[in-house]
């Protein structure tokens, strides 16, 4: 019975041990003044979740620039689709998503060529760009999220409170930009964790600033965290051309331009 106790709980710790390696290493935890975060930050600042897009995760309801002349889009199409603290979109899933070139790593076939070109592009400015997180299911935002709940409340089971300590640095299954297969962490390299500071700046400030041509946009921009809730100089995200020269160009954040079409 002792033995059978000893192996019980080894097995435990191993456990626990291994699901917080995938933590640390394939999820983004919460921005820090340093920007030092590993790789699946979708929130950064307490929030409070609502079903209203408008309400921000500061609290404050932050009306964009009405005066813009935004662009003829239908922001009810796939392009468009907006998942954060303020809009969880449940177990959605893209209809159809395929292999990025040669990685393990996926996104929406409907897009799939438009990231090959700004890929391909980087790497013609003399960048080597790395996918490091791409296509997230609901099912495997769901595992990290309650693993990190886990690992809080450890050796108890997880409460409310831990849940809600989870969500300030794993976003909870639905609120995450990874499912909706349009958003994608692009780096110079691999990396244990996510520090801007050790990234090539270069290599930023190109892909910052020619995204939108390839109809991606920066996803969480520093300037627009009290917004989005996250901070990821890294993170791009589809939403068409037309759409992304006018957002990169105006300096706004999706949660921004949605709000122009309410």
């Amino acid at each position: 019975m002792q033995t059978k106790r000893i192996f019980t709980a080894f097995a435990f710790t191993m456990l626990t041990i291994f699901l917080l390696l995938i933590v640390a290493s394939r999820t983004s935890e919460a921005a820090t003044a340093d920007n030092s975060v590993n790789i699946d930050a979708e929130i950064t600042v307490p929030v409070q979740t609502t079903p209203d897009r408008g309400v921000m995760p500061n609290g404050k309801d932050e009306e964009p620039d009405r005066t813009l002349t935004k662009p003829d889009v239908d922001t009810s199409s796939w392009e468009y689709i907006l998942a954060g603290p303020s809009n969880n979109i449940g177990s959605y899933t893209p209809p159809y998503v395929t292999a990025i070139e040669n990685t393990a790593q996926y996104f929406d076939e409907r897009a799939i060529s438009a990231l090959e070109e700004f890929l391909n592009a980087a790497r013609s400015a003399g960048y080597s760009p790395y996918i490091m997180t791409a296509y997230r299911s609901y099912s495997t935002q769901n595992y990290i999220y309650n693993g990190r709940a886990s690992q809080i409340a450890w050796p108890d089971p997880p409460t409310e409170e831990d849940y809600a300590e989870a969500a300030q640095s794993v976003a909870p299954p639905g609120e995450s930009d990874h499912q909706t297969g349009l958003g994608v962490d692009i780096t110079d390299r691999y990396y244990n964790t996510m520090d801007a500071t050790q990234m090539d700046q270069g290599f930023l400030t190109w892909m910052r600033e020619n995204c939108a041509q390839y109809g991606f946009i920066l996803r969480y921009p520093s300037d627009k965290s009290s917004i989005t809730g996250s901070d990821e100089p890294w993170h791009f995200r589809y939403v068409g051309v037309e759409a992304a020269e006018f957002i990169m160009e105006n300096n706004i954040c999706l949660e921004q331009f949605l709000e122009l079409y309410d």
